[in-house]
């Protein structure tokens, strides 16, 4: 990495001049619209590369739980049930939208409480069942 890639960008993001990529859906323009906001003053060179693509990826993913609609069991190349692949394509780009955010220390927004709680719930059954 380069000393300059560390340096934060020459027109703050809040700047009419830093617009989102195109074609992202309404869930990835309200994070490109978070992360700017809670970053905006501090967002690097390659923190704003990585916005960029996590964006992207939260499209890819909604996008592909479109394409899902209520089929999330459909046949195998055997004919046999099977879970419909886009949900673990869709899965895996949220989790690398995550990745690459974190990896450059961007902060996101704090976990709703109802997502609180469920993670208590599975804590706790994965404590007693464990």
């Amino acid at each position: 990495m380069r000393e300059t890639d560390l340096t934060p960008v020459p027109n703050p993001p809040e700047s009419p001049s830093v617009t989102p990529p195109g074609g992202l859906t309404s869930d990835a323009l309200d994070l490109w619209h978070d992360v700017l906001e809670e970053n905006g003053n501090t967002i690097t060179a390659v923190g704003f590369g990585a916005l960029v693509q996590a964006v992207k990826l939260v499209s890819l993913a909604d996008r592909a739980e479109e394409a899902i609609g209520d089929q999330w069991i459909v046949p195998g190349y055997r004919g046999q049930l099977v879970a419909n692949p886009l949900v673990g394509e869709a899965r895996m780009a949220r989790s690398a939208a995550v990745t690459a955010l974190r990896s450059v220390g961007l902060h996101l927004a704090e976990p709703s409480a109802a997502s609180n709680a469920g993670r208590a719930l599975v804590g706790q059954r994965w404590r007693r069942n464990g």
